[in-house]
């Protein structure tokens, strides 16, 4: 397509070609970037597990008490990587997006997106309670919604733009393309079962960066951008 909108497939398959192309360039920054954000996840959830483990063991907590540290560690646990999460993302956009306007950015990319750190930190935040609340409705109003917001951190490194605007500039330009939104996310879903599917490994090395790519190339069909990859 030459002009704004985009094709899920399409999409999918530029970001294909740009792991592929460049596998060590590409998808390794973005792995290993994806892999520190998840860290706090993985040590909180570690940590959570054990201590609940041995309380329940001991029969030294009231049950009631016990349910109430459990909701309470998920809560916590929840807030503390989505604010990794949001630290990291900013520099993963970037990264994506000067690949896909065809250039070869430094693997320290991936870490320097600090600045957007607060925006990015709210819409996540917000993508995240949309999301989740349309999937509790038969899932389909949460692929929508994710369908609909798929650009919003793109919006918000590209165009400095604050949570919510950037929610509601990326509705506003998928609006004539909600069929290939929706597509779009039920491929990705696809593609992370392939990753996981390969031993795991394929979805942090393989999945994660193909979607990355195919999300800043929607975000540049959207705006009417060419993509393109370096020579």
């Amino acid at each position: 397509m030459s002009g704004p909108g985009f094709e899920a497939t399409e999409a999918v398959g530029f970001g294909w070609n740009a792991v592929m192309k460049n596998f060590g360039g590409v998808a390794v920054p973005l792995a290993v970037a994806a892999l520190v954000s998840a860290i706090p996840n993985f040590v909180l959830s570690f940590g959570r597990a054990f201590a609940l483990t041995m309380l329940t063991t001991s029969n030294s907590v009231d049950p009631t008490v016990l349910m109430v540290l459990n909701f309470g560690s998920v809560g916590v646990t929840y807030l503390i990587s989505l604010v990794a999460q949001a630290y990291v993302m900013a520099g993963m956009v970037q990264f994506a997006l000067r690949v896909v306007r065809g250039e070869r950015p430094e693997f320290g990319t991936v870490f320097s997106g600090g600045r957007y750190f607060v925006p990015m930190l709210g819409g996540t935040l917000l993508y995240s309670l949309g999301v989740t609340a349309g999937a509790m409705f038969c899932v389909v109003p949460g692929l929508f919604l994710a369908g609909c917001w798929v650009a919003y951190s793109a919006f918000i490194v590209d165009k400095n733009m604050g949570p919510i605007a950037a929610l509601s500039a990326s509705w506003q330009a998928t609006t004539p393309y909600r069929t290939n939104a929706l597509v779009y996310i039920l491929l990705t879903v696809v593609v992370f079962i392939a990753g996981a599917l390969a031993c795991g490994i394929g979805m942090l090395l393989v999945s994660f960066p193909v979607i990355m790519i195919s999300n800043a190339y929607i975000y540049l069909k959207l705006i009417g951008e060419q993509p393109r990859l370096a020579a």
